[in-house]
């Protein structure tokens, strides 16, 4: 039951075929955002939930520097304060503004969080989902922020048990197929390490499925080249591209 609710945690629907959430002003605050600043410091100017997450993870971080326990107060305090309750699709500002969070929208901030606090991690893109990992002190820890009481996983067992479920995706289908319009868009598989840029590129990528699935092939061709410059990455490529020849045969 565990496993199927991590499933249910993607960044895209399978097929691309469910119906996302929001409205169209994600695309003017997308146009307004203050790109020169980072993240974090973006986010305290922006949200007063930030930043009193924030003022206890300064606390704490005098207390604990970079441990495991460290760590530990990122996950549950962002819960805590940001992340009540999982949507689909959703924005980074989702979160900091109504508390709306997706793995993709959780995983940056959790990932901006750790990178200002000095710890060395990783973002783990795979085929439906993303999650991070983290090294202290020569001790991994793994973060699935979808699962708000259990996401925060030290033991090795429960995370190689975790790992091994989407290393066997890779080996057992095909992912990424969808009939559309008596199209197929087909979008490679995927189990890789990926930037906090990376991150940042594939929140417009959500967004490009979502105007997708929501009808307006426009808007969703222009968050998918906007994806592209900060995640050059295959999938992203042939979407955009699968959009592009939709348009140009719309407008045939």
């Amino acid at each position: 039951m565990r496993w199927f609710f991590l499933l249910m945690g993607l960044y895209f629907a399978p097929g691309l075929l469910a119906a996302g959430d929001g409205n169209d002003h994600n695309l003017l605050k997308f146009k307004s955002r203050k790109t020169n600043m980072p993240l974090v410091q973006t986010w305290l100017a922006e949200s007063d939930s930030f930043e009193a997450l924030y003022r206890k993870l300064e606390n704490d971080f005098d207390r604990f520097g970079e441990s495991e326990r460290m760590v530990r107060s990122i996950f549950y305090r962002s819960h805590q304060q940001l992340f009540h309750q999982y949507r689909q699709f959703t924005l980074d500002r989702d979160a900091l503004t109504d508390g709306l969070y997706d793995c993709v929208s959780g995983s940056l901030i959790l990932a901006a969080l750790l990178d200002h606090f000095g710890f060395s991690y990783e973002v783990i893109e795979t085929s439906y989902h993303v999650f991070l990992q983290v090294d202290v002190k020569e001790r991994r820890l793994l973060l699935e922020v979808t699962d708000p009481h259990h996401g925060f996983i030290a033991d090795p067992v429960r995370m190689e048990q975790y790992i091994n479920t989407y290393i066997e995706e890779l080996g057992n289908q095909a992912l990424w197929e969808g009939a559309v319009n008596e199209f197929t868009v087909v979008l490679p598989a995927v189990y890789q390490s990926i930037s906090l840029q990376n991150l940042l590129g594939l929140q417009y990528f959500n967004q490009s499925i979502r105007y997708f699935n929501e009808g307006n092939p426009i808007a969703a061709y222009q968050f998918s080249v906007t994806a592209l410059k900060f995640h050059d990455s295959e999938r992203i490529r042939n979407f955009r591209d699968f959009l592009k020849q939709e348009l140009m045969l719309a407008a045939n």
